[in-house]
């Protein structure tokens, strides 16, 4: 019995380089390497820094604003370039 699968694109996160990566429904993958979300803060969302605290001496700070999601992704030059 053959997986059902879909063909999906990302970029490489370091060089920028299309990665096709095939998805199959149970959640794997073949293709690239995947290292899931992160957010950063979108600075046209009029946000900004607001403190929360301090640690140590520094400011503990929260962004108001909206945030962008993106998914990281290596290709297979860049995963192994960096391995040990």
């Amino acid at each position: 019995m053959s997986k059902k699968k879909r063909t999906i694109e990302r970029n490489c996160v370091d060089c920028g380089k299309t990665i096709r990566s095939t998805v199959y429904e149970d959640g794997t993958y073949d293709g690239g390497h995947y290292f899931g979300e992160f957010t950063v803060p979108d600075e046209d969302s009029g946000g900004e820094y607001e403190k929360t605290g301090e640690w140590e001496g520094h400011d503990v700070v929260k962004w108001t604003g909206e945030e962008l999601s993106y998914e990281y992704w290596e290709c297979d030059n860049c995963y192994t370039s960096e391995e040990g």
